[in-house]
This record gives structure tokens, sequence and C-alpha cells, in this order.
């Protein structure tokens, strides 16, 4: 039983991690990671019937000194 909850604090610890970085990216990293999951998603929902049709944006990678 101490394996897992050792497991689970480590998955748990991640996951915090993972939401501060997020917190502190800029916003046209968000709109890239939200853009990302749009197209993961996309294939599972039209097989389900449903149109769908990411975003397009410019991907071109935007410095933090403007």
């Amino acid at each position: 039983m101490d394996q897992i909850d050792e497991a689970i604090s480590r998955i748990l610890a991640g996951k915090e991690a993972r939401r501060r970085r997020l917190a502190v990216a800029p916003f046209p990293a968000k709109v890239r990671a939200v853009v990302r999951l749009q197209e993961l998603a996309a294939p599972i929902l039209r097989q389900r019937g449903r149109q769908v049709r990411p975003w397009e944006i410019d991907r071109t990678p935007v410095s933090r000194d403007g």
C-alpha cells in the first residue's frame, strides 16, 4: 500500500507542477496548447459524427521580449 501512496503522491506533484508552469506561460503558448488539444480530440469527435475544425493559428514562436 505504501508504494501506491508514493506513486499517487508523485502523480499529484507532477500535476501541480504542470499547472504552475501553465499558469505562468505567456498567452500565445496557452492558445497553442488549446489548439493542440483540439487537434488531438478532432479525430475522436469526427468518428462520433461531430463536425469539428480546430482553430487555425500562426505557429510562429513568440519571444518574451516582444
